[in-house]
């Protein structure tokens, strides 16, 4: 839920604990909410609030027909089905392309789980040929994936987003 789902929600709770009020005191004799009926002010008063409880009609309706677009690759079996999300193959990406000499950082996304296709932002260290480096992330990423999802990913691309200002060496040498 976003903190925006949050509000839209706590003020429809008000609304509805105002309007319940008012209810409770016309049913208990109180003459307010006929009053207000009944006043001069009541086609603007009136229309502020059928316009607030429409948006939040709407707001509600949208919210709960929201679906979520989490994707899964699933695996029928005999005791039922096992389902991976993305955002698990995508962490394992991460870990593998991570592994790799050479590579400082990397972002992975995890699309399609039908035809897999991955993309990975990576920043890499100045001192390797970022060709090779970059064939030797899509190779470790499609074994590595394969090995431990079951999934043969049909394409890998990989964007090389930065330079990092540390070199492997300067990493090695701490150590």
């Amino acid at each position: 839920m976003t903190p925006l789902d949050r509000v839209f929600l706590g003020i429809c709770a008000i609304v509805l604990v105002v309007l319940a009020g008012f209810i409770i005191a016309a049913v208990l004799g109180s003459a307010v909410l006929l009053e207000w009926l009944s006043s001069p002010s009541l086609g603007f008063d009136g229309s502020i609030l059928a316009i607030i409880l429409l948006l939040l009609a709407v707001y509600l309706v949208v919210v709960a027909v929201r679906f979520d677009h989490k994707k899964y690759i699933v695996y029928a079996r005999d005791l039922g089905s096992v389902r991976i999300s993305a955002e698990c193959v995508e962490s394992l990406i991460v870990e593998a392309a991570s592994q790799i000499i050479g590579v400082e950082q990397v972002r992975a996304s995890f699309s399609d789980v039908v035809d897999p296709k991955v993309t990975l932002k990576v920043t890499a260290y100045p001192d390797h040929n970022l060709g090779e480096l970059s064939e030797e992330v899509q190779e470790t990423v499609k074994a590595y994936v394969e090995k431990t999802v079951g999934v043969v990913i049909q394409e890998i691309d990989v964007f090389v987003v930065g330079i990092s200002k540390k070199t492997d060496t300067d990493l090695h040498e701490i150590a």
